[in-house]
């Protein structure tokens, strides 16, 4: 899963949001020097991507790009899946997405000097570039496949991924509905149980 949807998954937790954020560059036994309510948003992600990874409908919907895509199959999904929780907002969550957005911006800010570097530097180009609006158009999907294709030392063709995306967008917001309920119910009951 891809940004936006770890946030919502934290449950409107700002604890678990940082911990959830902190995820994406925090490795290794590293979450061990973290405070236990961040420590359980870092092992959060963890357990996110773990089910995503693992789950047979998102192994359908990486199937869509793998001839076109290759290796990049798995990030294209997870951009999906945020594209297709924005769209079907109001089926999960009460509170306008723009007022969700500008809550997690500001909780970014409020602890931006208490990240590593490296989500610094990433958190930089989130808020300046407002990629959770992004994630809410395939356009701004594929600006941010854009920058991925620059940034990478691999060959890609990113570029061309948003005629892929449109003709399986049916499909995958198929999917998508089929198996977030699943996930949420996974996350609810590994924040019960840790």
């Amino acid at each position: 899963m891809n940004l936006v949807a770890h946030q919502f998954l934290s449950f409107n937790n700002p604890s678990l949001q940082i911990g959830n954020l902190l995820g994406e560059v925090v490795k290794g036994n590293k979450y061990n020097d973290y405070p236990e309510d961040i420590k359980l948003g870092i092992l959060l992600h963890r357990a996110i991507d773990t089910f995503t990874d693992q789950h047979d409908i998102v192994k359908k919907s990486t199937s869509y790009f793998h001839q076109s895509q290759n290796k990049y199959a798995p990030i294209l999904v997870d951009l999906m899946y945020d594209y297709c929780l924005i769209k079907q907002w109001s089926n999960y969550q009460t509170i306008p997405f723009e007022y969700f957005t500008s809550n997690c911006y500001e909780l970014f800010h409020m602890n931006y000097d208490n990240f590593p570097n490296r989500l610094q530097v990433m958190l930089d180009h989130l808020l300046q570039h407002n990629w959770f609006k992004n994630y809410s158009t395939l356009e701004g999907i594929q600006l941010t496949l854009n920058g991925i294709s620059k940034r990478t030392t691999f060959d890609n063709n990113l570029n061309d991924a948003l005629t892929v995306m449109k003709h399986y967008e049916i499909e995958i917001e198929n999917d998508f509905s089929l198996f977030f309920p699943d996930l949420i119910a996974h996350c609810k009951d590994f924040i019960e149980n840790n």
